[in-house]
């Protein structure tokens, strides 16, 4: 019988636990002690893998100045430390490396159909030097999100990519520049790549469940290591009245099928007994969950002493909303 706290391998990682940790805002960015208090109490509760909050690429980006940004003179110290600490707790870490807007001089907002070539180039340029520094830092891998509504999931989104040469069109080529971006990295750089993945898009003619099946196996075959089953607007949807638990897990079901790649999936759990109950009764191995490590940093030990099954957050979205890495509650 599976469980949440099973001993497992995460691609090349050694989890604890099947919970995978996904961090959002970094509201602290000028409290270093503040952020490491935080990651002590996460990598000491049981996590399996922590994933980093936002880690924001480019510095006039939308959510920049609630991300911890790249260029900051004093992200390679909170970055080794971080991953000191998780290290020490035997947690692997991933850095999330994300951005909403590309900026082109001072153009602050360049739309997917009107990058040239030479953006393109500079796009995946970047994000490889952030991965260059994640695993100078000591990072155990990067993810990048080319779902929720993030710059790269409208590249491979039909809904807004309608370019007519090479990177626009059938899936292959909507996904062209993050498989040349993945190649490279899997060729130069000793890091677990991770990809949050769109199950669908609900806008008409956006990004189906068919072409997100289609996608991660071309994520695949270019050697992701792992795949995050997402959805836009994940932390607005997932609350009390809302739940697309059933969708995620038919489709995870499916693409666990289809590809031959961990699948991580999230969609707002918050109780151990409900989450046992999915591990044995479908072919999922690993949870992600955000809210409940907000609510309280180490819930997952009152977890494992059985002192309690379930997490005190109320699923308001107050820690989303706020754009802050604390409870609004507690």
């Amino acid at each position: 019988m599976k469980t949440i706290f099973d001993k497992c391998k995460l691609g090349n990682l050694k989890l604890n636990s099947r919970i995978i940790r996904t961090g959002l805002w970094e509201s602290q960015q000028c409290d270093l002690n503040a952020i490491y208090e935080r990651y002590e109490k996460i990598a000491s509760s049981g996590v399996g893998l922590i994933t980093s909050e936002l880690y924001s690429l480019y510095p006039m980006d939308k959510f920049s100045e609630h991300s911890f940004k790249m260029e900051n003179l004093n992200f390679m110290t909170m970055a080794g430390k971080i991953t000191e600490i998780t290290h020490s707790y035997d947690v692997p870490i991933l850095g999330q490396v994300e951005f909403i807007k590309y900026n082109r001089n001072i153009d602050l907002d360049i739309a997917v159909n009107d990058l040239t070539i030479e953006d393109i180039r500079k796009i995946q340029s970047d994000i490889i030097e952030a991965a260059q520094k994640l695993q100078l830092a000591g990072f155990d891998g990067i993810q990048l999100s080319i779902g929720n509504n993030f710059y790269l999931s409208k590249f491979i989104n039909p809904y807004y990519n309608q370019r007519e040469d090479e990177y626009g069109g059938n899936v292959f080529n909507r996904m062209r520049l993050v498989l040349e971006l993945i190649k490279v990295m899997k060729d130069n750089l000793d890091l677990h790549i991770s990809c949050k993945v769109n199950t669908f898009d609900e806008r008409k003619d956006g990004f189906d469940s068919n072409e997100s099946l289609e996608a991660c196996k071309l994520l695949e075959k270019v050697g992701v290591d792992s795949i995050q089953v997402t959805r836009p607007l994940s932390p607005l949807y997932f609350t009390k009245k809302l739940s697309g638990e059933g969708e995620l897990i038919e489709y995870s079901n499916k693409l666990i099928d289809n590809v031959d790649v961990p699948v991580i999936v999230g969609g707002g759990f918050n109780d151990m007994n409900h989450m046992n109950e999915i591990l044995n009764t479908t072919n999922i191995e690993f949870l992600s969950m955000y809210r409940p490590f907000v609510a309280k940093n180490d819930f997952l030990k009152d977890w494992k002493n059985n002192s309690e099954s379930k997490s005190r957050c109320l699923m308001c979205n107050n820690c989303y909303r706020t754009k802050t890495s604390t409870c609004y509650h507690y």
